[in-house]
């Protein structure tokens, strides 16, 4: 520890603990100071959201919007309608391993954030949604910012972030709900949670407890869960205490192999990884916040974290063996900001220190005690980020700079023959934009552009190129660390939105270039994990269009569509030796769209329907044209009937019945994808009290 104290982890925590030292011994009268509790709450959900950095392309969901279709399904799957969004699932549906991809680029490269507080594994870069399942059940929004985006704590907001908000204590009344799915695959889901709202005395709470079942689509691919979210807090005059923590643990089937065409063709279920190989995870974090309002234009927050995950999953080697990995990690880390708006002008400051490290081993079943090896990574971050905004007129000028440092350290296992190793990166994030609102209540216009550069450091599956662990006969496959190189983004976005009443649409042009993107070669790790390397420059553009009509109480239409050219100018296939020359990136389509129509029929009845069309794909990036995933059209319908606290609510995924497959990649000309289940159907009911 003390070897990575440095200069710049005081510097930061420096201007983590001065300005709340500074507020909380300023005298301010009583009265000029009792702000809204829900400001008090939100103090970090606006600073790292776009409100006060430079303009970018942003979806916001509500919690609204969340109830009118969540039946349970892991994250990444129901934000598949947002604009420029692909999700796969490795079980072909509902829960277990899924994810989402963001302008075609994998969810790596992409910043997670729960009330400000980062949720990127900092060695994988990555959430694993399966570890808190029904994690919507407890949000209240989530901004999907698209691009370089605002800075924000934990991994480098590249290619683009998801801002999730909890159910805030301050806000919500008291209350709670019973909700019950059931449905195809023998799935099966319960959850129950329940909101104090404000107490005498400024004291709030808030839990959730779920519990699922599903058998899968594919094939042994299905999964048992539960999870549990509370939070509780105390709200007074200009002081907030919150406390927030989940906890879930998750039991799946793998699945995280393709099947073949032939072995679909002949089966749409089929899945290669067996009954025996298992997969069994838990995942904690658990955060406290204080804020102050110094002023009625001052708000100071600071916020300490844990997070810890433990768990192991099998591979069957296929000679008789099966090996078990197990991975255990804990994080600590702190967070503070200051937010000050004074007249035009709005400041938001933020600094985040944390530690982490996390456990690898490998032992053969059913010897599990007697371990191959045992490695440890150790990961430190320091950061710092101001973000700008002057008004003048219809102008608003905005400013975003983010100061970042990693350092990661490998320890080797006693037998690996090997000293550790270690190496760091900083990095400079400027970003820059102007927003232009036009004026009259008849069609008001707003305009922004906005260019921002960023920098993301390597995980650690890139460094290792998918070993789990390194020693004396694989190190010099690896060594030196600095093989692998960070990759820079300079993403440029100019949009406009035009609204009336009833009507809105809004338009976005992007174009993000890359040097050293870190990308997707198409083929697996041992264990399933897509292999990347570097790619000297590359490169996607492209227009996003979004629409919502209302044209009456009753109807309401929206619209999404993505249209992007995406490239690679150098492609190097070091299995085959041989370099392709401006070719597409795998897994970018060209084209993306989702469409929503919503009736309400009366009071008690209403319907909607949800279509998705994804274009081809390809799986290599070779351009080889037969070596792409085909184009498809998903369509789902709901009907809704309430009465009182009741709703029931019947859902049913692709009911056209398509072919689809929603990603997949290439061996030795052979296309494998992972399949889209067939028809299906839930049914959930909701009981508010």
């Amino acid at each position: 520890m003390q070897r990575y104290f440095s200069a710049v982890q005081r510097a930061v925590l420096s201007l983590i603990f001065g300005p709340v030292l500074l507020a909380a011994q300023a005298k301010v009268p009583a009265d000029s100071v009792r702000h809204k509790r829900d400001s008090l709450e939100t103090v970090v959900i606006r600073a790292v959201r776009g409100t006060l950095a430079a303009p970018a392309a942003q979806t916001t969901v509500t919690r609204a919007d969340i109830a009118k279709s969540f039946a349970g399904q892991d994250a990444p799957l129901y934000l598949n309608s947002t604009p420029s969004v692909t999700t796969y699932s490795e079980a072909g549906g509902f829960s277990g391993y899924s994810y989402l991809r963001l302008r075609g680029v994998d969810q790596t490269h992409l910043n997670i954030t729960v009330d400000g507080v980062p949720l990127n594994d900092p060695e994988d870069q990555v959430l694993y949604f399966s570890n808190v399942p029904d994690f919507l059940n407890s949000i209240h929004s989530v901004q999907i910012q698209r691009g370089v985006g605002s800075s924000t704590f934990g991994t480098t907001s590249y290619a683009g972030s998801l801002n999730f908000q909890s159910i805030p204590l301050a806000t919500t009344p008291r209350g709670g709900m019973l909700d019950f799915t059931g449905g195809s695959f023998n799935t099966a889901r319960a959850s129950a949670q329940y909101s104090t709202g404000i107490l005498d005395g400024g004291w709030a709470g808030y839990a959730r407890i779920s519990k699922q079942h599903t058998d899968g689509y594919r094939r042994h691919s299905g999964n048992d869960a539960q999870s549990a979210f509370v939070s509780g807090g105390w709200f007074g005059a200009a002081d907030a205490l919150k406390f927030t923590g989940m906890a879930g643990v998750s039991g799946t089937r793998e699945a995280y192999y393709g099947s073949s065409e032939a072995e679909l063709a002949t089966d749409r279920r089929t899945n290669e990884l067996t009954d025996h190989e298992g997969d069994r995870f838990h995942q904690e974090m658990a955060s406290l916040q204080y804020t102050h309002a110094a002023s009625d234009n001052v708000h100071v927050s600071t916020t300490a974290y844990r997070n810890s995950a433990a768990g192991a999953y099998d591979v069957d080697f296929g000679d008789g063996t099966v090996g078990n990995y197990f991975l255990a990690h804990v994080w600590y880390g702190l967070l503070s900001t200051v937010d000050i708006r004074a007249g035009d002008l709005s400041v938001a400051f933020g600094a985040h220190v944390s530690n982490y490290h996390r456990e690898h081993a490998l032992a053969m079943r059913p010897n599990l005690t007697d371990r191959a090896y045992t490695n440890v990574g150790f990961k430190q971050e320091q950061s710092a980020f101001g973000k700008l905004a002057l008004d003048r007129g219809a102008f608003r000028f905005s400013a975003d700079l983010q100061i970042r440092r990693a350092a990661f350290r490998y320890q080797p296992s006693v037998n690996a023959g090997i000293t550790g190793f270690e190496t760091s990166w900083t990095f400079i994030n400027p970003k820059i934009g102007m927003t232009w609102r036009g004026a009259g209540q008849v069609a008001p216009l707003t305009i922004f552009a906005s260019v921002g550069s960023t920098k993301r450091e390597p995980a650690r599956n890139d460094l290792f190129a998918g070993a789990d662990d390194i020693d004396k006969s694989t190190a010099a496959s690896v060594l030196p660390l600095s093989q692998v190189k960070p990759e820079q983004l300079t993403d440029v976005e100019v949009g406009a939105t035009w609204a009336i009443k009833t009507f809105s649409v809004t338009a976005n042009l992007f174009d993000m270039e890359f040097r050293n993107e870190i990308a997707a070669i198409g083929a697996l790790s041992l264990t399933g994990s897509p292999l990347r390397k570097n790619v000297d420059r590359s490169y996607r553009r492209g227009i996003e269009l979004e629409g919502e009509w209302h044209p009456s109480p009753r109807w309401k239409a929206s619209a999404n569509l993505t249209i992007m050219t995406a490239n690679i100018s150098t492609f190097h296939d070091d299995r085959a030796n041989i370099s392709y020359r401006d070719v597409e990136p795998l897994l970018t389509p060209p084209v993306i769209s989702s469409q929503s129509v919503e009736y309400t029929i009366s009071n008690q009845w209403s319907i909607l329907f949800n279509g998705k069309f994804v274009d081809r794909a390809h799986l290599a990036n070779d351009g080889n044209t037969s070596l792409t995933t085909p184009s498809y059209f998903m369509a789902d319908g709901g009907l809704a009937w309430r009465r009182g606290a009741t709703e029931i609510r019947a859902q049913v995924y692709n009911v056209l019945n398509s072919n689809a497959y929603s990603s997949g990649y290439a061996s030795g000309g052979v296309r494998y994808f992972y399949p889209i289940a067939t028809r299906n159907f839930l049914i959930s009911t909701r009981i508010a009290f």
